[in-house]
């Protein structure tokens, strides 16, 4: 489904030395794209700062604690809990109001999940299903086709009814010590869940129990919300109904059109009205909304690294470059998170209704890799959608992590490997179902060979499978009992009986350092970790380390050819670097190091000081590069690494400083006349170093 498709700023020139890489023989053909997100790293960007929240209205810990994993405690605002128009609520003849036993343990226990993620703010929200379906005496319903109309028969129709039971229930959320910023009557109205005959009668009991919430003082310092439809496309003519008796609008984006989406958020912003969705459902609805002034984003369902990262980003960091295909119903961004430095790109779209179209990231200033894919600076991604109104729909989102500079991947990861520990210098071993351990390397067999292949199923698919070769059935990498947390159990399992790759068997392989990997399950956001150093040892999931850490060795691993010994030597660094200059480029040439391996190296340059060094070339065969990248007018630094067979990295070699920027010239009436190399007048594009002045050879600064 990728397509791995670049071009690259680069003017082909002769090549100086038969043997000699260069930089065409890394160019790959470039593909037009129905959408280009431009991105400057050096840019100050913008801040778009959103209030993200969990949703408890399925009341499931599991879906509440794996959006806690992936979006961190310390990074929600706001939540939202569900009452439930089931029972009447009793009047106490005081302003106050209390639910029925079954609303109370309902009720508290999502109170109990939106606490689990660290915030006390939420959002209110009407529980529809307690309209239609049977529930028992703690409120859970019950799976059976007999309709209860308990729910129906005391509420629909009755505006004095709903507005008793959504203050009873705000007192009753305080009272657990969270605080009701918004309350929203109806859920999804323009669906009509029951709570009206039809969505006109629906409108206007909306809007008479929003006139009885916003005459009682009791709500003078909480938001009424509306209309929350389920399709967009209702979501200004449910607004406009009820604007007068509004603080906050809200839409959710299970049907209609990315232009009416937009349009509701521009709205409701030029309205000065908090702009709310409540049910995200997928990373492009954030994306969209965020850009067209959502202030507050709630996930209905969790999944999984890209919604993660993009709510961390969003709100430590910047965007730096944004594009959609409203037509497609597709989007994406470019994000800096400020915090550690990362760029990242997204890609998003409908969950339901989304077709497939093609996102070109470009970069403005510099070379880039996108998932260790790279030099570039034009990556185009396609983003699968179906064919109509869920038909084929997969909810595609993606996440890239988009690096540079002189420590980036060793290449793209899709190939099988032996996975080696940093800290234990132990190799990643499987057999059969048995839980994965670290081992010595074997002399013989597949235990410890892995296939690590892009893959995904549906939803998130910025994920790798991780197969063991042992037999043919490729066991999984595996999460044992779907464990969310710190000391999970990492097995080897088959999976779906298919075959097919379960939740718990998919990882995000990440870049860390010096040709190291994070590996970083699906399920729970843990890192795989090596508990000791001892062969045999338990390999377990754990939070990972701290971006700033000093020691993460424990974390790290290394994918090596499955022919390569365990090696944690680093080569010599190359001697002897020279350059030459000729017309389109810049000739590179070295001297190995003595080495048993065969060795590859890492050509890096920089164009304005030594500390700003970027790789512009992997995997180089021979000791000499012709760099055709290089342009007239720029002085350009040179170093090049040493790389051996298990992935070890040398020491840079010493600099060199290429003369390729054309001197500044001068003319001054007490000194005379600047002279190139030649004796002769010197002009904007003579090159060389050495200048001379008054017939007296300089060196030019």
């Amino acid at each position: 489904m990728k397509l791995r498709l670049y071009t690259c700023c680069f003017s082909l020139c002769t090549l100086l030395f038969a043997s000699a890489q260069t930089g065409a023989d890394f160019l790959k053909a470039s593909q037009k794209a129905d959408v280009e997100i431009v991105f400057d790293l050096s840019d100050e960007g913008e801040e778009y700062k959103v209030n993200w929240g969990m949703d408890t209205a399925w009341d499931w810990d599991f879906n509440v604690n794996r959006g806690v994993a992936h979006i961190g405690k310390g990074n929600f605002a706001t939540g939202r809990v569900s009452f439930q128009p089931l029972d009447l609520v009793t009047d106490n003849g005081d302003g106050t109001y209390t639910l029925s036993a079954r609303q109370q343990k309902k009720l508290k226990k999502r109170c109990d999940m939106i606490k689990l993620t660290g915030t006390k703010a939420v959002n209110l929200n009407c529980d529809h299903e307690a309209l239609f379906r049977p529930a028992d005496a703690n409120g859970n319903y019950l799976d059976t086709d007999d309709k209860d109309y308990t729910g129906r028969n005391n509420y629909r129709g009755k505006p004095q009814e709903w507005y008793k039971l959504i203050k009873a229930s705000v007192q009753y959320v305080q009272a657990q010590g969270l605080t009701v910023v918004s309350v929203s009557p109806f859920n999804e109205p323009d669906y009509v869940w029951e709570q009206a005959t039809d969505e006109e009668q629906a409108k206007a009991d909306f809007l008479k129990i929003a006139k009885l919430l916003k005459a009682d003082e009791f709500f003078n310092d909480i938001r009424v919300c509306g209309g929350n439809t389920l399709n967009d496309d209702k979501a200004l003519t449910w607004y406009y109904y009820l604007k007068s008796y509004l603080d906050e609008g809200n839409t959710h984006q299970l049907a209609g059109s990315m232009e009416n989406y937009a349009s509701f958020f521009s709205r409701l912003k030029r309205d000065k009205k908090v702009a709310t969705a409540d049910e995200l459902h997928n990373v492009g609805e954030a994306i969209v909304g965020v850009n067209y002034g959502m202030e507050n984003g709630i996930w209905w369902g969790f999944d999984s690294k890209a919604r993660g990262q993009f709510c961390i980003d969003s709100n430590d960091g910047v965007r730096l470059g944004y594009g959609e295909n409203k037509n497609a119903w597709t989007c994406g961004a470019v994000y800096r998170n400020n915090t550690t430095g990362e760029v990242h790109g997204y890609l998003g779209s409908s969950e339901r209704q989304a077709t497939t179209s093609t996102f070109a990231f470009v970069s403005k200033d510099r070379d880039v890799y996108f998932n260790g894919d790279g030099p570039t600076r034009r990556y185009v991604f396609e983003v699968p959608g179906g064919t109509g109104y869920q038909q084929g729909q997969i909810g595609a989102e993606r996440l890239f992590d988009i690096t540079w500079g002189e420590d980036v991947a060793p290449g793209v990861v899709d190939g099988t490997y032996l996975i080696v520990n940093q800290y234990s210098g132990k190799v990643l071993t499987g057999a059969g179902d048995s839980k994965v351990t670290t081992s010595n390397l074997l002399a013989s067999g597949t235990s410890q060979q892995w296939k690590v292949k892009p893959g995904y199923t549906t939803g998130d698919i910025s994920y790798w499978f991780i197969d063991n070769v042992t037999t043919s059935k490729n066991f999984h990498l595996n999460v044992l009992n779907l464990d969310l947390y710190d000391g999970a159990n990492v097995i080897c399992w088959q999976g779906g009986s298919n075959g097919d790759h379960l939740l718990e068997e998919q990882w995000y392989v990440k870049y860390a350092q010096d040709g190291y990997y994070y590996i970083i399950s699906r399920l729970s956001n843990k890192y795989l970790y090596c508990t000791n150093t001892a062969s045999g040892s338990e390999v377990r999931l754990k939070e990972g380390p701290a971006h700033n850490a000093r020691s993460k060795a424990a974390f790290l691993w290394r994918l090596q050819p499955v022919d390569s010994k365990i090696d944690t030597r680093a080569p010599a660094a190359p001697t002897e670097l020279n350059f030459q200059e000729q017309t389109g480029g810049v000739n590179l040439s070295w001297k190995a190091p003595e080495d048993n391996d065969e060795l590859t190296y890492i050509v890096l340059r920089a164009e304005r000081t030594a500390d700003e060094y970027n790789t512009i070339a992997r995997g180089v065969s021979g000791t000499s590069y012709t760099d055709n990248t290089a342009e007239e007018g720029v002085r350009y630094y040179y170093k090049v690494k040493a790389v051996d067979y298990a992935g070890n990295r040398s020491k840079a070699s010493e600099e060199v400083v290429t003369s390729i920027e054309a001197p500044v010239v001068e003319k001054n009436a007490n000194q005379g006349t600047w002279y190139d190399m030649n004796g002769l007048p010197a002009t904007p594009v003579t090159r060389g170093i050495l200048i001379q002045e008054g017939k007296k050879v300089l060196q030019r600064p």
